[in-house]
């Protein structure tokens, strides 16, 4: 892990999150910076830096996601080849993603994390709906037993365990990035078109 710091000091780079406005994201601009994503993303892109963390979307996807030829990072434990991640219960934005790192309650906040240690002066997000429609309650384990309306494929969880989506929690995830990257100059900006987050400064992405 210690070779990715600083790797890319000064770079901007592409955060992927996997809501339905991914659809509208060219691959051309997918293909313009490094880009770090999560999860069945490969059901449409497969990025620089693949991440995942939740023990169900990796255990019902192990074959595909060893099969990535991108650098991954993930709990070691699923014994697929990466850079291991280490949670603790420790809820801060981590400047020491090799020795612990806070899930967030979404991946994309781990992505972010790991962004900030590789040195990255800007992040881009696309794909960030932070729109979900689901039954139960936050981080509740359900069966995902039709079509997916909350991804930007409506395989992504089709016939899959999932939990439902914590908003809240993410977002006070999503603030604590924030306030990271603003503290040392830098900068997370949502590119997503019709985002419900409202934490990150919104640019287009014609401008990028």
């Amino acid at each position: 892990m210690r070779a990715f710091k600083n790797r890319h000091a000064g770079q901007t780079c592409t955060v992927i999150g996997n809501g339905p406005s991914l659809k509208d994201v060219p691959d051309t601009f997918l293909d313009k910076y490094p880009t770090f994503g999560a999860n069945r993303i490969y059901l449409r892109y497969e990025p620089t830096y693949f991440v995942a963390v939740n023990p169900l979307a990796i255990e019902q996807n192990k074959s595909e996601i060893a099969n990535l030829e991108c650098e991954k990072f993930l709990p070691g434990q699923f014994g697929i080849e990466c850079h291991n991640l280490v949670g603790l219960s420790r809820k801060e934005f981590s400047l020491e993603p090799e020795e612990w790192i806070y899930e967030g309650h979404t991946v994309t906040f781990v992505s972010m994390q790991l962004a900030y240690y590789m040195g990255f002066e800007t992040v881009l997000l696309v794909g960030v709906d932070h729109r979900y429609e689901y039954h139960g309650n936050p981080n509740e384990q359900r069966l995902m037993d039709g079509d997916d309306p909350n991804h930007f494929d409506p395989r992504y969880f089709k016939g899959q365990q999932w939990h439902n989506p914590d908003l809240e929690r993410s977002r006070q995830a999503y603030q604590m990035a924030d306030n990271a990257y603003r503290k040392d100059g830098r900068s997370i900006v949502n590119l997503t078109e019709g985002t419900a987050l409202d934490v990150f400064k919104k640019g287009n992405i014609n401008d990028y």
